[in-house]
């Protein structure tokens, strides 16, 4: 028997560059969440507990989702998402097959959040990658620059001398020391960065709405000092109203129907 909508759980699977997040969905609603660095039939048991989900989505940046849909099949019917993959929303990016699922994932987000109303999604994570959503226009694209860690890896490698700098924290703008110097160069690099192209964007979409994720998402909304928030959930969410719009196209008649039955785009 089908579950009734209210009681309809999703699970949804995001495989990043270094961790693997998932979260579980009633609706909208995240009813948990978590991050593992590969989760394995244990794990996956653990984290769902008696939950038996409806729908199983699961994207990848990193690895070939492939090598974890065996996992996933054993607690449901599984949905593979990619760039490529029918959104929600218009979608005007040229090269959609170079797309990576995340950035869709992410204008997917903006668009259910902010309906009508021009928006950025800012995703700090191994590149920061900068996703803009235009009322009618839909996803049109953005920027991608190299992450906070990127920056001090690269700096250390193609250096003679520097050392590395893991994690730069929240440095003075002026280091006096070496570290301190990369810390602040990554750290406040990044922070201008962040503001100027914040306000480039500003001056040519008014009213528009910016949402930081990923990792550093907090320290970095928190450094901006203007009113813009983070969610690190940001990501999953939009892998979700994918799943949402996908099950739309199998019963348009009926939003609620199961997305393991066939139907356009579905498993």
């Amino acid at each position: 028997m089908r579950s009734p909508d209210h009681t309809r759980i999703d699970l949804v699977v995001d495989v990043g560059n270094s961790r693997v997040k998932l979260a579980l969905f009633r609706q909208r609603q995240v009813l948990r969440s978590t991050r593992m660095d590969r989760p394995d039939a244990d794990a996956l048991r653990n984290f769902l507990e008696d939950a038996r989900p409806v729908c199983i989505a699961v994207a990848s940046v990193g690895e070939p989702a492939a090598s974890i849909r065996p996992l996933l099949e054993v607690h449901g019917p599984v949905l593979e998402l990619t760039g490529s993959s029918s959104a929600p929303m218009p979608v005007a990016y040229a090269t959609p097959a170079t797309l990576g699922v995340d950035r869709l994932a992410n204008a997917a987000a903006l668009h259910d959040r902010f309906p009508g109303r021009p928006a950025l999604a800012i995703d700090l994570g191994t590149c920061i990658t900068y996703d803009l959503v235009l009322p009618g226009t839909g996803f049109v694209g953005g920027a991608i620059s190299p992450g906070p860690r990127m920056r001090g890896q690269a700096m250390h490698r193609y250096s003679a001398r520097l050392p590395l700098v893991v994690e730069p924290g929240s440095p003075p703008l002026v280091g006096d020391d070496t570290l301190a110097c990369l810390a602040s160069g990554i750290h406040h690099g990044v922070r201008f960065e962040l503001a100027g192209m914040i306000a480039e964007l500003t001056r040519q979409h008014t009213d528009l709405a910016v949402v930081l994720t990923g990792g550093a998402a907090p320290a970095y909304a928190a450094a901006l000092k203007s009113g813009i928030f983070a969610d690190p959930l940001l990501t999953l969410r939009g892998l979700h109203a994918l799943l949402a719009h996908h099950r739309h196209l199998a019963h348009p008649r009926r939003t609620g129907g199961d997305p393991g039955r066939g139907g356009p785009g579905e498993p």
